[in-house]
């Protein structure tokens, strides 16, 4: 079968290739069983019984600093599970759209139903809204100190892409019992992701996640030629990003310079 171009193709694909039945209720049912069990455990966690106390905290530190709030909402962030489909959808993006070894597996090999709740790292997963551009590193930094007290494994990086995403990406591994294919019972290491981002920039992956969503899953020959086409929507929402982001700067860069020299920071 030639290389899928499509959802559809695609599980038909799976189910020639890989004997992988995305479209079977029982593998829905095994997602959707393991991911209920990672939440489980994820949010009943020390790390998450004290994530609102440490919030407070963290936004005093950057207030006595700055003389802003670090945070929109000082709440712990809601944890979500990715939906079935939404895994399906990244499986096709995993096996076929960004492999470059196609039509040979990934290197870390195949996604199915039966390993599709632990192949990705946002099964589970929440967002952090900061209020200024240099919260979401303050914000992560604190984060991967917390996980390191409580002995969680943990990684972050920063993510910009030409399309004009802008958001850093907290990782932490917990331990969960979990069922496989034939429903026995074993215990895996399964990542949770926090997404710490800006006010403006949350506002705007709001306006344009379904664009994008739709996006993601088409094949795209000329990556570049985009840039040029400024009356389509991938256009207009790239670069207003991109220039939400510059503004975020120059907004810092006004509260940094506001301050007077022997005062410490001025009030924003």
């Amino acid at each position: 079968m030639s290389r899928p171009t499509t959802l559809e193709t695609y599980k038909e694909w799976a189910r020639n290739t890989l004997s992988a039945d995305f479209d079977d209720e029982k593998s829905k049912n095994l997602y959707e069983v393991n991911l209920r069990a990672a939440f489980n455990t994820i949010s009943g966690h020390e790390f998450f019984k004290q994530f609102e106390s440490r919030l407070g905290e963290w936004n005093f530190e950057y207030e006595n600093l700055w003389h802003s709030q670090l945070l929109m909402d000082l709440s712990a962030p809601e944890l979500l599970i990715k939906p079935y489909e939404s895994a399906i959808d990244k499986s096709f993006r995993a096996n076929v759209l960004w492999n470059t070894r196609f039509p040979d597996p990934p290197l870390d090999g195949w996604v199915t139903p039966d390993n599709l709740f632990r192949y990705f790292n946002d099964g589970v997963r929440g967002t952090i809204v900061c209020k200024f551009i240099d919260g979401p590193s303050f914000a992560t930094e604190r984060l991967s100190q917390l996980a390191a007290q409580l002995h969680l494994e943990n990684r972050w990086y920063s993510q910009e892409k030409d399309e004009g995403y802008y958001a850093y990406h907290f990782y932490a591994k917990f331990d969960v019992n979990f069922y496989d294919g034939h429903w026995k019972g074993q215990k895996s290491k399964i990542e949770m992701e926090i997404q710490v981002t800006t006010q403006l920039q949350e506002v705007l992956r709001g306006l344009t996640h379904h664009f994008y969503e739709q996006k993601r899953v088409q094949p795209d020959a000329d990556t570049s030629k985009w840039k040029w086409e400024y009356k389509s929507n991938r256009f207009r929402a790239s670069y207003l990003s991109h220039t939400l982001h510059l503004l975020e700067a120059v907004i810092v860069q006004s509260r940094d310079e506001s301050m007077e020299p022997g005062r410490g920071p001025g009030k924003v």
